[in-house]
């Protein structure tokens, strides 16, 4: 029996019933997974000699022959394996050999290259004959049209090129009997009411989709058979799809960056404004990105603009403008896999962090079964299938209304007069379209779009276009369904028939065969509404002349289940999903050239997901907390959540176990303006929750407590008199000259060494004192292998406090950070108040002291700290001294880490050293030269916000003290200079648009605020 499948039978089958509808009682029955033939299939195969997920197509494909030509969607067989894979833990080798095989069956949908077209395409063109400054780099950038996308098919998938078709259509039904598109307009698609969406997406949704939907979709007006946008989600609407275009939007002034708030396709001006004010945000998005890729600098091939010639800035703009189009394009891809197919999925809404990921599931497996990067032609029927106007909101209805009676004197696109129709017909439209497009300004800088106007620099007001998308999230769509279509928007569904008609489009079921599912026998089993069904059924006759643009819109809409968020009609939900996959898996930008190398470290580092945000495996609040900050405070739902409106998201996230509902803030953002008005004894008041934190630092110190008031008196008692001082001093010094022995490596057949001083012994320094001399918390090292953690763990958890605590982290981080700032404050003052012992040398957990070495080879030399301590506590409990403890040193260890590190870098330069290495060689205790010469390095480097701080390491007479004895071993070392080449440099980066700040680049290319690496070199006896 095969283990493997009798498991893939037991979950689908356990899933059952979660993903089958409540029933009009509100119970949920328990229909069989599957018919009987295909029960029957998996039992012949159970008492065969195995199944892996390998043969999960041909199992598939077996289930359609058993339901006639196709699966039957009604039975949800993709929905239940969506469900399962998502519900299998991380590392699940099944759940990933499933996915795999998914994913190929849904790429093996469509054929590519694709069978046929709607008209003969283009054949490649002449390359230029003049070279380009960056002609090398070329092959990994974008070209403007999508052209040379397949390097072996260079047109395939271009701007211009004409529709593939998929399905040829054999229906012979003759054009006379294919009814009137006003008439099938009224009977099947007209909005008879609005209906809430069932899975509570917002217009933000919608929004979004129709950025995706114009990036591949943008017919010729002229010429309804080519598509004059590419066949890739290039994020087209914003640059363009043309060079012309492409140039339009640039600045070309060195810095890669884009106009303000500007983007090229004018379509997007005449969609309700949601959707251009997410376009404007990819813009700024894309304009960070350069500035940041400009700023990191990675390797150092970058100047700064004014200081280059003509050519070499020329040159610059455009590697800098290409390579964070890659990253903002990538970013794009990542939010369509993470929010917009998280959400049609309902992974979002069920709290399920895994995503389908066709560019994951490739890396490692051989080209034959996972085909990558091989180009793409959008066919007319997925153009067809793209037409969501069913889902416009109320407030969108209304723009759209208004807009219409804007361009027709009046009238709106659908109305009745009494008996007397008024409705705009299709050449009214045309021309008055045309006209709307050509008043457009020719300069893209001039473009406005719901009344906005630009400041003196070019940007919309942030609070301008807040509101529109903070509207939008709170704005429900409306549902798929049959009969949704806003009376506005009847001519538009009319030219949308007319179209499909021209193309000489498929059937309903042609296309349903094509993708694998079982064809309608009637109308009622397509649409069991007895009024759509019978109405259809008298328009077209037969269920196999049903033509496709209507049939899915009007077909059946799903109910929300496992797997089920978007709930359109059955053929949608099932073809959407392979165009996902095709979309994506096609595009070699997406793939097999989404590198480091392309999008420099950084930007890759940027466009990944981030699963502990908080967003339940989204990316877009990474954006909207970067673009509009003041707008976008850190867990708020309108961010992490903007496609589902954030009262029924709140409803979803409280049905969860173990629900996280309160770490989210659920109000809608006011702005900067609440920031202002905090009084002044802010510091003890909640703002938000936990993650926004209090407003100064030492209220975030208190909300990390669990309740508990610290007893910081005592401490300071204990620590801050001066042999306290003296004796913790020479306590660290003595452990900088052990790191300083253990962590240096060899120059083999040299008598010189190396010495990572900031990774190895900076940032180790004042985290390992606290631990081993104040906390007690083992630290796992060569002298104490039984410790509980690495030096390099303890790091992490003092930097997540800080980063907390001090306010470090970006926006799009704090949910994270927070949630490890709480654990290591639980994690230090657990170990605090477990090694407070009273006079006879108990600890709180009762257990001997010796039994607690054996186990984790604690380190005594915390004793008589905590023994003073508890001394001079006078009657304070343990509580309340573990949290004092916690409160005065653990959030300013890295920030006395940072200030040493720009000491050591300051001093390190060649014309300085000298001078200070006299300085420490003169006395053994600080003195006022040294005094002064600390000042020197800290005002020239720019301190941050740590020299303000008089508390904990940051203390004036503990931190000179304790400086003073780190740095003299260090510059004592015999001719302690920087280790060559780029390991001896601290690499910092100036934060544009955040005055002096300096910021870091960390191993995993992230912006971090703490230093990381500076490798030194000196010379042994």
């Amino acid at each position: 029996m095969s283990t493997i499948l009798q498991n893939v039978k037991t979950a689908v089958d356990a899933l059952a019933a979660s993903a089958a509808p409540l029933d009009d009682a509100g119970a949920r029955p328990q229909p069989p997974y599957l018919s009987r033939e295909i029960t029957d299939i998996q039992e012949r195969l159970l008492r065969g000699p195995g199944f892996t997920p390998a043969d999960l197509p041909a199992y598939i494909h077996a289930v359609r022959s058993l339901n006639g030509p196709g699966i039957d969607d009604r039975e949800f067989l993709l929905e239940k394996l969506l469900t399962l894979m998502a519900r299998s833990p991380d590392d699940s080798a099944f759940a990933k050999q499933v996915e795999r095989a998914a994913i190929q069956l849904l790429y093996k949908d469509l054929p590519h290259p694709p069978s046929g077209y709607l008209t003969l395409p283009k054949t490649p063109s002449a390359p230029p004959s003049a070279p380009s400054p960056t002609d090398g780099a070329k092959y990994a950038f974008r070209s403007a049209d999508g052209a040379h996308y397949n390097v072996l098919m260079p047109t395939l998938g271009m701007a211009g090129t004409p529709y593939a078709r998929s399905v040829p259509s054999t229906t012979p039904l003759p054009p006379q009997y294919l009814p009137d598109p006003g008439l099938v307009f009224d009977t099947l698609l007209k909005r008879d009411e609005f209906v809430e969406h069932p899975g509570g997406f917002s217009a933000m949704f919608f929004a979004f989709a129709n950025i995706v939907i114009h990036s591949v979709f943008n017919t010729d007006a002229r010429d309804w058979t080519k598509n004059a946008a590419s066949s890739y989600l290039d994020l087209s609407p914003l640059y363009g799809s043309a060079q012309a275009q492409v140039d339009s939007v640039r600045r070309k002034d060195g810095s890669g960056r884009l106009w303000e708030d500007v983007f090229a396709d004018a379509r997007l001006l005449f969609m309700p404004p949601s959707t251009a004010a997410l376009l404007v945000l990819f813009c700024r998005n894309h304009n960070f990105v350069a500035s940041r890729i400009l700023a990191v600098n990675e390797r150092a091939t970058f100047a700064d603009p004014a200081k280059i010639n003509l050519e070499a800035r020329a040159a610059q703009d455009e590697e800098l403008f290409q390579r964070a189009r890659l990253v903002n394009t990538a970013f794009f891809m990542q939010v369509i896999l993470g929010d917009y197919v998280g959400a049609i999925l309902g992974l979002t809404r069920d709290g399920l962090g895994w995503r389908l990921n066709p560019l994951e599931t490739m890396r490692g497996m051989n080209h034959e079964f996972a085909p990558q990067g091989e180009g793409n032609m959008v066919s007319a029927e997925f153009n067809l299938m793209y037409r969501w106007h069913a889902t416009s909101s109320a407030q969108d209805t209304e723009w759209v209304d208004a807009l219409f009676k804007g361009m027709f004197g009046g009238r709106s696109g659908g109305e009745v007069c009494g008996l007397v129709a008024i409705w705009v017909t299709v050449d009214e439209f045309k021309t008055g379209a045309v006209k709307l497009v050509m008043g457009a300004p020719k300069d893209v800088k001039e473009w406005s779009f719901n009344g906005l106007k630009r400041g003196h620099d070019g940007r919309f007001a942030d609070e301008d276009l807040a509101k529109i998308l903070l509207d939008a999230t709170e704005s429900p769509a409306s549902a798929f369904k049959a009969r949704g279509i806003p009376d506005a928007l009847r001519v538009i569904e009319i030219l949308g028939i007319m179209q499909s008609r021209s193309w000489g489009t498929c059937s309903l079921n042609e296309f349903r065969s094509f993708i694998g599912l079982r064809p309608y026998k009637t109308f009622e089993e397509w649409n069991p509404d007895p009024k759509i069904y019978m109405a259809a059924e008298s328009l077209y006759h037969h269920i196999d002349n049903l033509e496709l643009h209507v049939g899915l819109q009007a077909e059946e809409a799903k109910v929300p289940m496992p797997g089920s968020g978007l709930c359109p009609g059955y053929t949608i939900s099932r073809a959407i999903l392979a165009d996902a996959v095709c979309l994506t898996r096609g595009d070699r930008f997406l793939t097999v050239d989404m590198t480091p190398f392309n999008l420099t470290s950084w930007g890759y580092q940027d466009c990944m997901y981030d699963k502990q945000d908080g967003s339940i495996g989204g990316i877009i609040n990474k954006m909207l907390f970067r673009t509009l900050p003041d707008y976008y405070p850190a867990a708020s739902a309108y961010a992490l959540f903007p496609f589902i409106v954030p009262k029924r998201m709140k409803g979803f996230v409280s049905a969860l176990p173990d629900s996280p509902v309160a770490k989210y803030d659920w109000t809608r953002p006011a702005g900067p303006a609440r920031a202002r008005s905090l009084p002044s004894s802010a510091q003890l008041v909640p703002n938000g929750n936990g993650v926004n934190g209090l407003a100064k630092p030492e209220g975030r110190v208190q909300s990390l407590l669990g309740g508990v008031m610290p007893d910081v008196a005592a401490v300071d008692r204990v620590l801050y008199n001066d042999d306290a001082v003296a004796k913790q001093a020479w306590s660290i010094r003595t452990l900088t000259e052990q790191l300083i022995a253990t962590r240096s490596i060899e120059h083999v057949g040299s008598k010189n060494k190396y010495l990572n001083v900031v990774r190895d012994v900076i940032n180790v320094l004042p985290v390992a004192w606290i631990v081993n001399d104040i906390v007690g918390l083992p630290l796992k090292t060569e002298a104490n292998p039984k410790g509980i953690y690495r030096p390099q763990e303890v790091v992490d958890m003092f930097r997540s406090v800080a980063s907390y605590v001090y306010d470090e982290a970006p926006a799009s981080r704090k949910f994270e950070v927070h949630e490890h700032a709480v654990r290591a404050a639980a994690l230090i003052m657990r170990s605090a108040k477990e090694n407070l012992s009273d006079s006879n040398g108990h600890s709180l957990s009762g257990f001997a002291d010796s039994a607690i070495q054996s186990a984790i080879g604690r380190n005594e030399r915390e004793r008589p700290f905590l023994q003073t301590l508890w001394a001079a506590s006078q009657g304070s409990s343990r509580d309340a001294l573990a949290a004092g403890i916690f409160a005065e040193l653990v959030p300013t260890a890295v920030l006395f880490s940072r200030a040493i590190c720009q000491v050591v870098d300051y001093y390190l330069s060649d014309e300085r050293r000298a001078r200070f290495v006299d300085v420490l060689s003169r006395s053994q205790r600080p003195d006022a030269a040294f005094d002064a010469m600390i000042a020197e390095a800290l005002d020239g480097l720019s301190f941050q916000n740590a020299a303000s701080l008089n508390h904990g390491l940051m203390h004036p007479s503990l931190f000179i003290q304790a400086a003073f004895h780190i740095l003299q071993p260090i510059f004592a070392l015999i001719s302690v200079q920087r280790a060559s080449g780029l390991s001896g440099q601290l690499h910092r980066i100036m934060n544009a648009g955040d005055g002096d700040k300096v910021q870091y680049l960390d191993t995993n290319a992230e912006i971090t605020s703490w230093p990381v690496s500076l490798i030194i070199e000196f010379k042994i006896c």
